[in-house]
């Protein structure tokens, strides 16, 4: 019977190119990037990732080497929704979401490459993909960056395929975040996909009030327009805002997107399985009604036949083609890490 002999854990920082800054965030000089690395009995590994803006990774790493280590070695690799509750229950009563879902997700993400690599077939295929094609767009850490930089920018990753933009709002006052949209959607022309992401920036009303001017200048959704704990918030901005909305980097758990998209407060659903517990959330996201936007797992969502957007977040990328990106193509795969 093959085991789980092993599990190596690293915790990487990167720095950035140059510092950037959102409503919420502030600056960010660093990423952090926690991999997992799990070896069977017979030499396979598999490898799991998750990811920081600049916070908690070491937490992250800590939580994965002392409490799920002993929780995985010598189990079957195979049994993966098995092993994903017994992470789950195993650190539920110190904490939901959060943390503990980053380092499941870590482990979970491993366990499934690791499966794929004993197949010889992309992660995609195993989950019985639909498309090994995803629309891509490209998004920006830009809040701060001068109108001239952010259109520079914008032409950067025209040139380089894509044909979507998302651009960051929730700056001091709305007047500045509706100057640079309307700077932007003249830029792009009138028919140009354009999102806009305010991290959580407004209230509830802020955020009705800023939806309803932002719809005047076509913008395909609004994200993350207030904090995602408040499920009747979102309800309401998507019921009286005009805009589609787009929420869920910030939800942790399936628990949690259950709950929103019951609720009716999101449009496109944005599950980041790096942060949300795994490979395990594909199920949840099938439902043919709910158009679902990816921003961090290419594989997975190949297997979702309603995804409308995979995103990038670049700060010095050289990436080109991407008006779609082919899971095909060894080397766009590679260059869209």
């Amino acid at each position: 019977m093959m085991t789980i002999a092993s599990i190596g854990v690293d915790h990487y920082r990167i720095p950035l190119p140059v510092v950037l800054s959102d409503s919420t965030h502030g600056d960010i000089g660093e990423f952090e990037l926690v991999t997992v690395r799990l070896r069977d009995t017979a030499g396979a590994e598999g490898l799991g990732y998750t990811y920081t803006v600049g916070k908690g990774g070491a937490a992250i790493a800590a939580l994965i080497e002392r409490d799920l280590r002993p929780l995985v070695i010598g189990a079957e690799p195979d049994r993966i929704e098995a092993l994903w509750q017994r992470m789950w229950w195993g650190l539920h009563f110190g904490g939901r979401g959060g943390y503990a879902s980053l380092a499941i997700s870590a482990v979970d993400i491993a366990l499934w490459d690791l499966q794929a690599r004993r197949f010889d077939t992309p992660l995609w295929r195993l989950l019985g993909g639909h498309d090994p094609r995803v629309p891509a767009y490209a998004g920006g850490i830009d809040l701060d960056f001068p109108l001239d930089r952010l259109l520079h920018q914008t032409d950067d990753n025209l040139k380089k395929g894509f044909r979507a933009i998302k651009m960051k709002v929730g700056r001091p006052r709305l007047s500045e975040d509706l100057d640079r949209v309307k700077a932007m959607r003249e830029h792009l022309g009138a028919d140009f996909p354009l999102m806009v992401d305010a991290n959580m920036r407004w209230s509830v009303d802020e955020a009705v009030r800023a939806a309803r001017a932002l719809s005047a200048h076509a913008v395909y959704w609004l994200e993350e327009p207030t904090i995602p704990d408040d499920v009747e918030g979102h309800r309401r901005i998507v019921r009286d805002g005009g805009l589609p909305i787009a929420t869920g980097e910030n939800l942790h758990t399936l628990h949690e997107f259950t709950q929103m998209i019951s609720a009716g407060g999101v449009t496109f659903p944005e599950p980041d399985v790096t942060n949300c517990g795994g490979v395990i959330a594909v199920p949840i996201f099938e439902n043919p009604n709910w158009p679902t936007n990816s921003q961090y797992f290419r594989s997975l969502f190949c297997n979702v036949r309603n995804i409308r957007w995979y995103g990038f977040v670049y700060t010095s990328a050289a990436v080109t083609g991407c008006s779609r990106l082919d899971m095909r193509n060894p080397a766009v795969a590679a260059a869209g890490q």
